[in-house]
Order: structure tokens, then sequence, then C-alpha cells
């Protein structure tokens, strides 16, 4: 289908006055943020780059992982268990426990118990595990689109039914449909909703108000609630995500998932941390989670743990994320000089910034023709998530890249 036509807009220099601004008070410098790693081809997201955009130089903005290296107490604690050379079996003992609880408080301001802790193969391991514990073959598994699509597929492959409840998007925001959220949770064949905060693709962070909403229902319909909250740590302009545990009532039927994935560039790790505030919860969680195969801790995760959750991996995580706003800022600032008809959502929580092209294209194949094809700029497609012309770009990489991404951006409009 044919692009909308529109309006040449002003180009801009290659470096603006505004990144020259932002690298002069750019106060996260003490670390890092602009090497950009190097990527084997077996990595997924280097693997998924179209071969135009590689051959332009840019590097993708699709898959939030983090283009720039991880905190150096990370890199310290790997090399340390490299150079001592046993990987053997590890437990979660009292310490593993303990920094976790102190990484809660500390990162987002949450008091949680140690036995609330229940460590696990990874975020998506954790919702199969619920959905196996909540819903038996062909029982039903609530989602509100557009949402991550790794939930959907977990229920797929797991042969229970997806039942969709999608949100609305009005004045800038997504809210959620309540009425036909309580309509699919009043259905006794539906026992399990799994949603994420902050919100993944769109970066909005959910409040008090509109998790406790969520509780009332599953406590009224004895619905088990799934919360991913590995983007919790990486939150912008002075916002804190709270923790669905937190909420009045959450805790009976509440389940958190926490992890080093999105805040320490952990995402190839199988690791996370569940957590479960009620004892016989736990327990058959935990129980299911020891019958799908689950060993031990993996010794590195254990060990990135407690070299992530302390003073100096807090400090890097609050300069990783003043980078990051920074980025998002300029993002923002380009989409309104040169595409004012894209609205950019995001910029709460998560390093991804979520925006609708459906003013301009007529079609995601016109849509991704344009970007990946004549602009070179790689990011996820909106249909991934259930919103078609929409893309979701990652804004965690060395901001030179994005300045020069951008600016093919800006020369494909020109053209």
């Amino acid at each position: 289908m044919a692009e909308h036509s529109r309006h040449k807009k002003r180009s801009v220099s290659e470096k603006s006055p505004h990144t020259e601004w932002e690298e002069r008070n750019d106060t996260s410098m003490k670390y890092d943020f602009d090497t950009l790693v190097k990527r084997r081809p077996a990595n997924l997201k280097q693997n998924a780059i179209p071969p135009e955009v590689l051959a332009a130089g840019n590097v993708s903005f699709d898959g939030a992982e983090p283009d720039f290296p991880t905190a150096p107490v990370i890199r310290d604690a790997v090399r340390a268990l490299a150079e001592n050379g046993l990987y053997g079996f590890t437990l979660c003992d009292d310490t593993y426990r303990e920094r976790v609880c102190w990484w809660m408080e500390h990162s987002r301001s949450v008091k949680i118990r140690p036995e609330w802790v229940v460590p696990t193969l990874g975020t998506i391991y954790s919702v199969a595990t619920a959905i196996r514990l909540c819903c038996g073959e062909g029982e039903g598994v609530i989602l509100a689109p557009p949402v991550y699509n790794r939930y959907a597929q977990a229920a797929r492959r797991l042969e229970r039914r997806v039942v969709e409840c999608p949100m609305q998007l009005r004045d800038g925001r997504y809210h959620m449909d309540f009425d036909a959220l309580e309509e699919a949770m009043r259905d006794p064949s539906n026992r399990l909703f799994v949603f994420c905060n902050p919100h993944n693709p769109s970066g909005q962070i959910w409040s008090i108000a509109e998790l406790a909403r969520i509780a009332g229902l599953a406590e009224q319909y004895d619905v088990t609630v799934f919360s991913d909250e590995i983007f919790a740590d990486n939150c912008y302009g002075g916002r804190r995500c709270p923790c669905y545990l937190e909420v009045p009532g959450a805790a009976a039927r509440g389940i958190a998932a926490v992890s080093l994935g999105k805040s320490f560039h952990f995402t190839g790790v199988n690791h996370a941390n569940i957590l479960i505030a009620d004892e016989d919860l736990r327990a058959r969680f935990t129980d299911r989670r020891t019958r799908d195969h689950y060993g031990s801790i993996d010794p590195l995760a254990y060990e990135c743990v407690l070299a992530a959750y302390t003073p100096e991996g807090l400090d890097w995580l609050r300069a990783s994320n003043d980078y990051v706003e920074k980025n998002m800022h300029l993002i923002r600032e380009f989409f309104r000089e040169q595409l004012p008809e894209v609205p950019v959502y995001g910029g709460e929580g998560g390093y991804i910034l979520w925006m609708d092209w459906r003013a301009r294209f007529e079609s995601e194949e016109s849509l991704t023709d344009f970007l990946y094809r004549r602009a070179f700029f790689h990011v996820d497609v909106g249909s991934s998530y259930g919103a078609e012309r929409f893309t979701r770009m990652c804004a965690a990489s060395p901001r030179r890249c994005i300045a020069q991404a951008l600016v093919t951006l800006r020369r494909a409009l020109e053209k």
C-alpha cells in the first residue's frame, strides 16, 4: 500500500546542539555507556538485523537488550568466577535471599521477606510454571494486549487458550478494559492473568489504583495474577514502579517476577527470582517449578546477583537510567521535529519507546519497507505485540549510535 504523502521537514545537523548539551551535562559519564558491545553472529539481536541495516553501519533497536557493557561490578564477578574454575551446583542460601530483599528496598522502596524469594530458570519459564499450576489443558490464560508476545506463546505451547482483553489507548496512555477483564475472570475456566509492569511494549507504569482494581477482581473471582516486573528497576523522571505484592489484597493470589535480565543485561542467562508472599501459593509454585526439572541456581547467576545487588550495582543502575533517559529525550525531540504525526509513547519505565505510525502508513508492510530498506532503522514491529503499524524501539544504546540512526532516518524522510 502507498505511503501517505507529507511535507518535507527542516533538516537537522548530524550532531545537533541538543546532543552536544547532553554530552556536556551527562552525569552518567563516570561509567562507560559509549562503547558498543561486540555481538557474535549467534546473538539473537545480531541474527535478526536486516543486511541493509548492517551495510549502513547502523545497530538494531529491536529486542530489549542494551548495546553498551553491563556494570563493572558484574564483569568483575564473572572474571572471579571464571578464575576460580568451579561451576558446581549452587543453592539459594540466606545471603542470596538477603541480597534480593536489600535490592527491592533500595532500588524500588519495596520491603519483602527472604522466604518470598523463589529462584527459577527465567521469567517465561516461570510464566509457564504458573500456567501449569493454575490452568488445566484447554483452560484460559488472560492477557491484555498489546503486550509481550511470549506470554501467549507459552500458553499456546502448553495447549492453553489465550483469552484477550484488549487495552484502550486514550490521551497518550493505555487503559485496561476492566469490564472485559472482569468478564474473563468470571469464567471459571480462566484461572490466570499475566501482565507486566512497567508495561511492555509501551513502557508505562501501572498505578497503585490500577493494580488495586486488578487485585480486587482477582480476589472476587479467585484468579491468580502473575506480574512480570523485570523492567521495574529502569524508571525515569523520579518515578517508582510499585510491586504488585505491595497492593492491599494482592498478596494472597499474587506472583511477581524480578530479574537481572533487563537492569544488568542478563537476558541470555536463564534466571529470575519469583516473589510469592502467600505461603500456600509459594509452596505449590515451588513444587511445580521443581517438577518442571529445576535443579539449582546457575552459579553465574548466583555470583552476579550478589555482585549487582549492592551499593555499587545500584550506583551503576542509576547512572545507566540517567543515560538512557537522555537518549529517550533525544529520540522524542527528533520525532517532534521530523515526524510530528507519529506519537511516541513511553519513557516512564523500561528502556523502550512505543511509536504509532498509523497516520503515516497504510500497512505494516509499507512501514517496514520504509524503515528497514530505505531508512536502515531497525525496530520491533507492533504486530508482534498485537498492534499493527506500531513499533517498539530500544533506547539503551550508545548515544552516537542513536544519533547516527536518526540521521539516516531523516535522510530517508527527505527523499
